[in-house]
């Protein structure tokens, strides 16, 4: 993991080796842009006491955090997403607040990463992955 704790590295160098830096800029692009959509479904499941609707957020959030390395937010995701399916909506409520700090936690340091990345190669946002036809293509939930 990261000195931070948020994102594992490891995870990021998966992608690597998978398809090279354009996909690690891709997927970090893709999660920056997409999972504000999945917390606000966690939100509102939560808030509403509809479930069904938590565990989607949660089960989409859990994903994309798996994928760049974001290691708290997916197991806080899972939980959301177990206790969603098991119709405990108190539980979700009271892992919320846990969520929204890790998940900005890791939307800070991919930011920032993402960022690091345009400096050292010295690219545009659309070539380290950022760009709107790159994102309709990578993108799979």
């Amino acid at each position: 993991m990261s000195d931070s704790q948020t994102i594992d590295p490891q995870a990021l160098d998966r992608l690597r080796e998978w398809g090279g830096q354009k996909l690690v800029g891709q997927m970090v692009r893709l999660f920056l842009e997409n999972s504000g959509m999945r917390m606000d479904q966690i939100r509102t499941g939560t808030e509403n006491a509809d479930m069904p609707e938590a565990e989607r957020g949660a089960h989409s959030l859990k994903s994309s955090a798996a994928n760049v390395g974001a290691e708290l937010l997916r197991t806080l995701s899972t939980r959301i997403e177990t206790a969603a399916l098991e119709e405990k909506p108190e539980e979700a409520k009271r892992l919320l607040p846990e969520l929204e700090v890790a998940y900005e936690a890791a939307m800070r340091e991919l930011a920032a990463f993402e960022q690091s990345m345009i400096r050292e190669a010295g690219a545009t946002d659309a070539e380290v992955g950022g760009g709107e036809a790159v994102v309709e293509e990578g993108m799979h939930e």
